[in-house]
């Protein structure tokens, strides 16, 4: 898929401070973000990108190790941390939405 043929855009912002931001750059000289990327915006994009595949990757060894389909951010994070016992999965929340009348697409 190229990326700069997709019709919608995601835009992120974050800031990182301290211990954190001297990380990133560390990854950053590690993964030779500036030899293949023309500019800033270009090198954060893909190391977003990486970062983004790298995530996935650790989703869905979590589901499947755990059986859970939809881990929360909470519960990623401690796994990530290896806090959790992962043949403890979370329990799962059920949430009931109301139907809305005002928001209906029915013509009648």
């Amino acid at each position: 898929m190229n990326p700069t043929r997709c019709g919608r855009v995601k835009r992120l912002h974050a800031e990182f401070r301290g211990d954190e931001a001297v990380e990133i750059e560390m990854l950053e000289v590690m993964l030779r973000m500036g030899e293949i990327s023309r500019s800033r915006i270009e090198a954060d994009t893909r190391f977003v990108r990486l970062a983004l595949k790298a995530l996935h990757r650790a989703i869905t060894e979590y589901c499947d190790q755990s059986g859970q389909r939809y881990p929360s951010y909470l519960v990623l994070m401690k796994y990530l941390d290896g806090e959790t016992d992962v043949s403890q999965p979370e329990s799962t929340r059920v949430v009931a939405l109301q139907k809305s009348t005002t928001g209906s697409r029915d013509p009648g």
